[in-house]
């Protein structure tokens, strides 16, 4: 558990620093964060029944955290007697995907844009980064304003793309709510019906335009 304490998860930090633009295309071609909501056929154990929150990066391919996959403790219990000062941190601990399980990573609103972290959407923002995380651990559980994260899924440039055309992945807009608010144990479920609901209205309106990102959808 020491390795996810002390964690400052490097690639995060590094992607954050991060000034070039990637050359990339389809979903993956602009910076907004979405949310990838696996289709009942998904072929990858990984990601069987799950909603991932996707960012883009600027020079390498999308990362993100799965947001619905409970690890079963708390963070007061993750720390244990190494950080007694955090014992009663209620905050679940979710799995964030298969990449780096023993680093940590965290959602949180702000009210402005940290310098190591990533966008997500309006106020929220992912970041790895040890000061942001001992910051928001010093404060009360907020209802809903931040989540953690052990490990977190990425794809190679170009890798995403050739996964939602292959079929594996819905694609549709993220909001903060959606990400935060418990509970998350349906969130799969309600995330397919919103993904259906989108297709068909998409369908009903003939001559529009499907959202930027989701024209493969």
């Amino acid at each position: 558990m020491n390795s996810i304490r002390d964690c400052c998860t490097a690639l995060a930090i590094a992607v954050v620093c991060a000034a070039s633009p990637a050359a990339v295309a389809g979903v993956e071609d602009e910076g907004d964060a979405v949310l990838l909501v696996a289709k009942p056929e998904m072929p990858d154990i990984n990601f069987a029944q799950t909603v991932v929150l996707v960012t883009f990066p600027q020079d390498s391919g999308p990362m993100g955290v799965v947001l619905n996959r409970d690890a079963g403790l708390t963070i007061g219990q993750l720390f244990g007697p190494d950080r007694p000062e955090l014992k009663d941190i209620p905050d679940p601990l979710y799995l964030g995907g298969p990449v780096k399980p023993d680093g940590m990573l965290f959602l949180f609103r702000a009210p402005e844009h940290p310098v190591k972290a990533l966008p997500v959407v309006d106020d929220l923002y992912l970041s790895g980064d040890g000061p942001i995380f001992e910051s928001l651990v010093a404060r009360p559980a907020d209802g809903g304003n931040r989540k953690f994260f052990a490990g977190y899924a990425g794809w190679a440039v170009g890798q995403l793309d050739a996964e939602i055309r292959r079929g594996d992945w819905h694609v549709v807009p993220v909001d903060a709510e959606t990400v935060l608010a418990p509970p998350m144990d349906d969130l799969w479920q309600r995330m397919l019906v919103r993904a259906a609901s989108r297709s068909a209205g998409a369908n009903a309106t003939p001559g529009t335009k499907p959202g930027r990102r989701l024209a493969a959808h």
